[in-house]
């Protein structure tokens, strides 16, 4: 995993990427995304985002779902 110091937008249509996995707070107050790429990304809104920020690169399920447990996200869904 390679973590992004600076604040990365990403706009929501994501260009030869697409999320494959979501990790979700209780009530769903909060969320990361995974792509199919590797990138973690925090959807802006949760509910059909317009913008992605940009957490990390090069990261594996594993990793993502690791840093998905430590942030409180517990609830797991797969993309469709």
């Amino acid at each position: 995993m390679r973590k992004v110091s600076e604040s990365i937008f990403v706009s929501a249509r994501l260009r030869r990427d697409a999320e494959a996995k979501r990790w979700y707070s209780e009530g769903a107050t909060a969320c990361v995304a995974l792509t199919s790429r590797g990138r973690l990304l925090e959807p802006h809104p949760i509910f059909g985002p317009t913008s992605y920020r940009l957490i990390a690169r090069r990261v594996s399920v594993a990793e993502a779902s690791l840093y998905a447990r430590r942030h409180g996200l517990l609830y797991e869904r797969v993309a469709p």
